[in-house]
């Protein structure tokens, strides 16, 4: 039996998903930063914080997100130990998922994002990611380009609804914890304007980061 594991990264600076793969099972992770309210969140009847957060197959996690004030320097060092502090968490999430038989993929970065928020996402992804080179050889690390992932998925510019529906519309058995929920709510969950209700977004980008390294790693490894 393929004994190939696949962890897919959706990075983003308040929230990221994550999918481990394997031959005949997921598991998903959601790491999230919120001002809101976390035990109201994680209480609200309907929203994916507390379906998901009651399936054995899931781990969510809600954390405060802080605020950065002051002076240049005082908010920019209180910028990098929040990124550490978030690397860390995300990092002790996935560890004991890594064996020698694990392949790990994130997307590269968009330049969607301009000016401190692009320079603040690259500083968190590049932590995360320094991490899981020392962890994991090189050789089974793979950052794959945004547009590569949505055409495997859909298409080049999908939408965000567009990669949930694909998702459902895709019928991996191994997916169903997930699916049968998106399935399920969808009309709450998809809102005007192809939005997606959080951390869905992320933890389907995950999934389907997976999906691609396991259906290309031939080609990955060259």
């Amino acid at each position: 039996m393929d004994k190939n594991k696949f962890i897919g990264i959706d990075f983003s600076l308040n929230s990221k998903g994550v999918c481990i793969l394997e031959n005949d099972k997921a598991q998903w992770i959601s790491v999230h930063r919120t001002k809101n309210s976390i035990p109201r969140l994680l209480k609200k009847e309907g929203s994916p914080f507390s379906i998901f957060g009651t399936e054995k197959d899931f781990s969510i996690n809600v954390i405060e997100k802080g605020s950065y004030e002051g002076e240049y320097h005082e908010k920019e060092r209180d910028k990098i130990v929040a990124g550490v502090d978030f690397a860390n968490l995300v990092f002790e999430k996935i560890r004991d998922h890594i064996d020698e038989n694990t392949y790990v993929g994130m997307e590269g970065l968009s330049f969607g994002s301009r000016g401190n928020s692009l320079i603040d996402i690259s500083m968190a992804t590049a932590l995360l990611r320094e991490r899981i080179i020392g962890t994991v050889d090189t050789n089974r690390f793979f950052v794959i380009a945004p547009t590569t992932v949505k055409k495997f998925a859909f298409k080049g510019n999908a939408k965000k609804d567009q990669l949930y529906l694909s998702l459902i519309e895709k019928g991996d058995e191994r997916l169903a914890t997930f699916t049968k929920k998106l399935e399920l709510n969808q009309d709450k969950w998809i809102k005007k304007g192809g939005k997606v209700e959080d951390p869905c977004s992320d933890i389907i980008d995950a999934t389907w980061i997976s999906l691609y390294i396991e259906e290309h790693l031939e080609k990955l490894l060259g």
